[in-house]
């Protein structure tokens, strides 16, 4: 009989809750995992589901569904909502013990053990860790003879701490299988057909619509006990005050388009308030009315988001009118970031991770942004929230750039006019995008290279020419040769954005104060030179060495760095033949630090060698105090620095005196 994971279950327990085709992308997002991840889970699920007399239909470009009628998605769901049988994990469970404790009036150590399936001895010892977790929110744990153990101390904290369970990374999973075996299912239905029709309403999907169902419905049973929030003017309420009908007025579009459907199950206006907030901070898959409801003046997400668009406009013309429902978008995101931030709910998945490694240039420059926004408003956002919040600008920016970063490519095929033209065709129609030239012969290629910039060329022969990249293709053009075109296209652009970025970016700074040479970034023994390597890990386990040896990085550095590559490919390849490899903030670098390590020969970089890299830097990245990417990618990009990088006998002095 197989298995379900909790992360299978929750897929499952999600497709049987949709009637529909659920995209693979949003069934991603719903997990917080990576599209990847999610289809491998659903080859598990799908087998589970076969054995429960269901199955899954999968329709390329539009989803998967389970096909199943109504009796067998009820004893799916009732078998996926049976909690685990044990939580052998001390950390699991604290999220057990800490989960009973919010949501039953009293519990007793013994039940606490009896869910996690070891002695009450056990659990008596962690009875101090327990206190402590509440304590931090102002909760105090009471001990009572012959009644239990239980909660006292104020009820909003009470209820951000469950918040805090369910979306956290580490606790969410265990967190919500404790809460949806404990909460009254009346509470839990109520919350759920809440979400659906506040989702139909919006014409938006809720990224994490579980959580948010979990939290309703934690918040209707504290209400069916009489534990309910102080009215407004008695208790001010923590990081709400900004959706409070007072506040907000009567025109406003987010009571005009939640205010009915709360009310009808939210009596009080401080729980219609409290419900509203949760609402809003949740992540969904489109902007609906509620987001775009007009900002105050001095609303600090609108603010932050001028400011954002403000620094963009230094690197290039926005267009903000062609791209205000982008610019809607992440003002929307900031509002419920800065909510999120302010009362600890957390956004962490696989997501953020790869927006960090596939955009880092944005990312880091929105870090960059974020450092300055803390210093005026107080505001410090996680890595995730950031990484976020750098998607925004990356569509934004490559929105508004995208006329200055068509790819120029060169047909060059020997045949006759007419095969050339219907050849030019399918190309052409398969690089939309692009500006295509030709069919030309060879030779008339090598003048035209010699006299026009070119990205790239696609060749019927086996052509060569002087520092441009060469596909070679069958006459046929076959569909397989077409995605394998289209695969070089989406690199080259990548690549261009970033110079384009980097140029952009070095113009606009160049009135600052801030230093350019490489030896203000990086130590004198940080750097290695003329090292004899093939392999790309081994490359960046090299590169990392002098760091590790002193201390500033951690092992697991080294390994999340590799991991990276292997899971997003080379998106590190920001520049001509260098790459920039790091990992995250809280992935063991103990501070902002770099090293560079310089090859004797290129070598192919990724998975499948899909880049040639001479230069390996390696980015410490602790805090947001100073951007190493931002200091040392454009100097590295200046095509005298590439060409020092490859000449033989390079020192590590001349690799520090490189300069922008």
């Amino acid at each position: 009989m197989i298995e379900l994971s909790r992360r299978q279950k929750a897929c499952l327990r999600y497709l049987c809750r949709h009637d529909g085709h659920v995209p693979t992308t949003l069934l991603a997002r719903s997990l917080d995992v990576s599209e990847r991840t999610a289809r491998t889970d659903l080859g598990v699920v799908e087998s589970y589901a076969r054995e429960h007399g269901a199955a899954l239909e999968r329709v390329p470009g539009t989803g998967v569904r389970l096909v199943a009628d109504d009796a067998t998605r009820t004893a799916l769901l009732a078998a996926l909502d049976e909690p685990d049988t044990a939580f052998p994990d001390r950390g699991d469970r604290a999220v057990v013990a800490e989960v009973l404790l919010l949501v039953r009036p009293t519990v007793t150590f013994q039940q606490i053990a009896a869910l996690c399936g070891v002695s009450r001895p056990t659990i008596v010892a962690q009875c101090d860790d327990l206190a402590a977790f509440f304590e931090a929110s102002g909760i105090e744990l009471c001990r009572e003879q012959g009644v239990g153990t239980y909660l006292r101390g104020p009820e909003l904290e009470m209820r951000h701490c469950l918040v805090s369970l369910v979306t956290g990374a580490d606790t969410r999973d265990v967190a919500r299988t404790v809460a949806r075996r404990e909460l009254e299912a009346v509470h839990l239905d109520r919350a759920e057909r809440l979400v659906g029709d506040i989702e139909r309403l919006q014409d938006a999907t809720f990224v994490d619509a579980e959580a948010l169902s979990i939290a309703l419905a934690y918040a209707l049973e504290r209400i069916s006990r009489g534990k309910t929030l102080p009215e407004a003017g008695e208790v001010p309420l923590p990081g709400v005050p900004a959706l409070g009908e007072d506040a907000l007025g009567a025109d406003d579009l987010f009571l005009r388009s939640l205010g009915g459907l709360l009310s009808d199950v939210f009596e009080q206006p401080q729980e219609r308030r409290f419900a509203g907030a949760l609402v809003f901070a949740q992540r969904t898959t489109s902007v609906g009315l509620m987001h775009r409801a007009s900002a105050a003046p001095d609303d600090e997400a609108a603010l932050i988001s001028r400011d954002l668009i403000a620094a963009l406009h230094e690197l290039h013309v926005i267009d903000e009118a062609a791209l205000q429902h982008l610019i809607d978008g992440l003002t929307t995101h900031l509002r419920a970031a800065i909510y999120r931030c302010r009362n600890n709910i957390q956004v962490e998945s696989e997501l953020p991770r790869q927006i960090i490694v596939s955009i880092s240039l944005l990312y880091d420059f929105t870090r960059k942004q974020m450092r300055l926004a803390e210093q005026r408003y107080g505001i410090s956002l996680n890595e995730a929230e950031i990484a976020y919040i750098a998607m925004y600008l990356d569509a934004i920016y490559e929105s508004s750039a995208r006329d200055s970063m068509v790819l120029k490519v060169l047909f060059v095929c020997p045949f006759g006019l007419a095969s050339s033209s219907v050849l030019m065709a399918r190309l052409s129609y398969a690089l939309a995008e692009c500006d295509v030239v030709g069919p030309m012969t060879e030779a008339e290629a090598r003048d035209y290279v010699a006299a026009n910039s070119v990205d790239l060329v696609v060749s019927t022969t086996d052509c060569r020419l002087d520092d441009v990249p060469v596909v070679t293709v069958d006459p046929l053009l076959r569909q397989s040769e077409i995605e394998r075109v289209k695969s070089q296209i989406m690199q080259l652009s990548y690549s261009k954005m970033c110079s384009y970025f980097l140029r952009s970016y070095a113009t606009a700074s160049q009135d600052e104060s801030a230093v350019h040479a490489v030896r203000d970034f990086v130590r004198p023994e940080d750097v290695q030179v003329g090292v004899s390597c093939d392999d790309w890990r081994e490359a960046i386990r090299l590169a990392a060495r002098p760091l590790l040896a002193r201390g500033l990085i951690e092992e697991r550095y080294v390994d999340r760095m590799i991991s990276a590559v292997e899971d997003y490919g080379p998106y590190m390849v920001l520049t001509p033949r260098t790459a920039y490899v790091h990992a995250g903030m809280a992935d063991g670098a103990r501070e902002n630090c770099a090293s560079v390590l310089v090859l004797d020969h290129d070598i192919p970089f990724g998975p499948s060698g899909e880049k040639r890299v001479r230069c390996v830097i390696v980015l410490g990245i602790h805090d947001t105090e100073k951007s190493l990417l931002l200091g040392l990618a454009p100097i590295f990009e200046r095509e005298q620095t590439i060409k020092t990088m490859g000449r033989p006998g390079l020192t590590a002095s001349e690799v520090l005196e490189q300069h922008d």
